[in-house]
């Protein structure tokens, strides 16, 4: 971070070109014996991974609001889309006909509620899931394959924690959860309302609807504004080039 003059400062500054992208955790990560520096060791490796990540996706929301103009807002059924949208609606697991409801998917999710919930996923980067297997927010499979099994899963369980083979990967799979899971359609339409209004969207009031991340229900939610308030994640939602 150093060497290409990377800090959190810079990244609020929008000089996105010094970004560093790690695709595995860094192996020594634990023997850092500093929690100060390890949570800032943290912090830059995860949030330009969830920066790249979400504007991945509000280039593919401007594709998708860029042709809708074009077409001066009529409603055609996907017959007649182009294969990129028809391909980009299927990769959001939506089968409807309707740009508007799928623009309700295609929609990042706030800086601070995703590094928020990277740091308890993980425990600031300590997890065994997240040094072997480079998962981020602990997503479930029951695909043997692709999963590392808990040590604390009992005997009638069959669900691993998915690994991947890098760190973006997780990063991709986690926004795609929050964007298509029914579990979490009521945070999508805030984000809506909140678009609809012309309001920033923040963490701190989109975490109200993720009481079905964990078992902890509004006790995880707490947990997640608690974090982002003590930390000071909030400022992280004011990156100008996230807020179109």
């Amino acid at each position: 971070f150093e060497k290409y003059n990377f800090s959190v400062d810079s990244f609020l500054n929008d000089k996105s070109s010094s970004l560093i992208i790690f695709s595995s955790w860094p192996k020594d990560f634990l023997k850092i014996n500093s929690v100060k520096k390890r949570k800032n060791l943290f912090i830059n490796t995860i949030l330009p991974i969830i920066f790249i990540e979400n504007r991945k996706i509000l280039e593919d929301r401007k594709r998708i609001l860029d042709w809708w103009n074009q077409s001066d807002g009529e409603s055609f059924s996907r017959e007649f889309w182009p294969g990129w949208l028809f391909e980009l609606s299927e990769k959001y697991n939506y089968s409807e006909s309707s740009l508007g409801n799928l623009l309700i998917r295609v929609d990042i999710v706030p800086l601070s509620l995703a590094l928020s919930q990277a740091a308890i996923e993980s425990g600031w980067g300590t997890s065994r899931y997240l040094n072997e297997g480079n998962a981020i927010f602990g997503q479930y499979t029951y695909d043997k394959k692709n999963g590392i099994k808990p040590r604390e899963r009992r005997e009638n369980q069959k669900f691993f924690v998915k690994k991947f083979a890098n760190l973006s990967e997780s990063v991709s799979s986690y926004l795609k959860n929050i964007n298509t899971h029914k579990a979490y359609e009521e945070l999508r339409q805030e984000r809506r309302k909140l678009r609809m209004n012309g309001e920033d969207l923040l963490g701190s009031k989109l975490a109200n609807y993720l009481e079905n991340y964990s078992e902890r229900d509004m006790e995880y939610v707490k947990d997640i504004k608690e974090l982002m308030e003590t930390n000071n994640f909030m400022k992280f939602d004011k990156v100008r080039s996230l807020m179109n």
